[in-house]
């Protein structure tokens, strides 16, 4: 979380100011911290989409922040925590901020419960993985492999899965190889053409590279026009007053 408190530029020019501009000063000030606000979330915004690859309206909704009060003229702007039915911001741009080594997604926790994937290993698109607009596997493609997978083991695997059998064998569904196998470890599709597909492969490392400077960008646009628009909200106010 960023967090700005404008009275701190306010203090930059208090000492030089007469009895006129002291009165509408908390004016000033909250007028100044709005205006601030906004401009630092359009940079923080505008940063996203330059680092990444076609951000998803998800990813650049999830930048928050909430506007100042009479009481605190300062304002806050952070990642949303909370992601409902999707991932939350804070969780998938945790490592682009921060380096390292990204959290586990909701799928990949949802395969080591099941003892699918090893602990600690990751699972990252494969060759035949279907990606959208935004390079991402569709969610309802994840939702379908998952039906297959919670009824790995079970005789034909799941009766109300869709797919048409070739004598015995059922074509369109999802695996992954057991322990021996000759296949590397990941989810594999038997496509509807009867062709093996990796739809996903299973690693042991999964790190980022610093991409995307939250707290840089928003300090830099903090300090590009925190003063000025704290000097103009100022002497905005003090002219109607004179008027």
């Amino acid at each position: 979380m960023l967090t700005f408190d404008i009275r701190s530029t306010g203090a930059l020019v208090r000492a030089g100011l007469n009895e006129l501009q002291r009165k509408h000063l908390p004016k000033a000030q909250m007028e100044a911290a709005k205006r601030t606000g906004s401009y630092v979330h359009a940079a923080l915004r505008s940063e996203m989409e330059e680092v990444f690859d076609r951000p998803t309206r998800w990813a650049l909704g999830g930048l928050r922040w909430r506007n100042p009060s009479a009481a605190r003229p300062e304002f806050r702007i952070w990642l949303e925590e909370f992601g409902g039915k999707g991932i939350p911001a804070a969780d998938f741009l945790a490592a682009e901020i921060e380096g390292g080594t990204r959290r586990l997604k909701r799928m990949e926790k949802a395969l080591q419960a099941r003892g699918l994937m090893p602990k600690g290993w990751f699972a990252v698109p494969g060759r035949q993985a279907p990606l959208d607009a935004h390079g991402n596997v569709p969610g309802s493609f994840i939702v379908r492999m998952l039906s297959d997978l919670q009824a790995f083991g079970e005789q034909g695997y799941r009766a109300n899965r869709r797919g048409r059998r070739t004598g015995a064998r059922k074509t369109n569904y999802f695996f992954v190889p057991r322990k021996g196998s000759h296949l590397k470890p990941g989810i594999y599709w038997h496509m509807p053409n009867r062709m093996l597909g990796c739809v996903f492969a299973f690693v042991s490392k999964a790190s980022y590279q610093k991409r995307y400077d939250f707290y840089g960008v928003g300090q830099r646009a903090f300090n590009r026009v925190a003063l000025r628009f704290m000097s103009e909200a100022l002497a905005k106010l003090v002219r109607r007053d004179n008027r």
